[in-house]
């Protein structure tokens, strides 16, 4: 008989319900094969080794569940951290505008110029016909906008009508720095052009 029939065997060998015949081609077998004989030996243990072996095993993989455990932490922590990031992220993306309007504060100003009187004329920023500078991140520059029609003559008049800032030449794409201006409060810009035309005048 070969190894694996004898293997089939061996449980009914032990529990002693063979045939005689069969009893004895079992044990022939056993006699001359060291293979058959340990698996013998290892069926034949009782059953508490098998549960001190299960124990061990339990005690061999502890440490390996901790490490589990503290990986699971990890990944958890970080698919947190990426959908905080994800969030704060589109909301800052949806909310670009506004953002910019607080670290990068411009007031954008227009004056159509229709006549040529070669007056002052109220620069319009907004639904507003004054610009306040109320926070720091102010640059307290006017610009004339490169698509201006050409150079402007700038005044700068206080909420009392006082002018602060008088007649500054800027011309069209350039800008003047005016630090004298106070931040909170109105300030009313006033243009005087050569010629007719659309000119941007920009607050920053």
């Amino acid at each position: 008989m070969n190894c694996n029939i004898i293997k089939d065997l061996l449980p009914s060998y032990i529990d002693e319900i063979c045939s005689e015949d069969t009893t004895k081609a079992v044990e022939e077998h056993i006699a001359h094969c060291e293979a058959c004989q340990r698996y013998l030996q290892i069926i034949k243990q009782p059953p508490h080794t098998v549960q001190m072996m299960d124990e061990e095993v339990k005690v061999a993989k502890e440490p390996f569940k901790r490490i589990n455990k503290k990986w699971r932490i990890h990944v958890l922590l970080a698919i947190t951290i990426t959908f905080m990031i994800t969030t704060i992220g589109a909301f800052v993306v949806q909310e670009v505008e506004a953002v910019n309007q607080i670290f990068f504060p411009i007031e954008r100003g227009w004056v159509d110029v229709i006549d040529d009187t070669k007056e002052w004329q109220h620069v319009k920023f907004d639904e507003q016909n004054y610009v306040i500078f109320d926070s720091i991140f102010w640059d307290k520059e006017i610009v004339n906008s490169a698509a201006s029609e050409k150079a402007v003559l700038l005044r700068i008049k206080d909420d009392n009508g006082n002018v602060v800032i008088d007649e500054i030449q800027i011309p069209a794409g350039k800008n003047v720095k005016l630090d004298s201006l106070k931040r909170n409060e109105k300030y009313y810009i006033e243009i005087k052009a050569s010629s007719q035309g659309r000119f941007f005048i920009n607050a920053t």
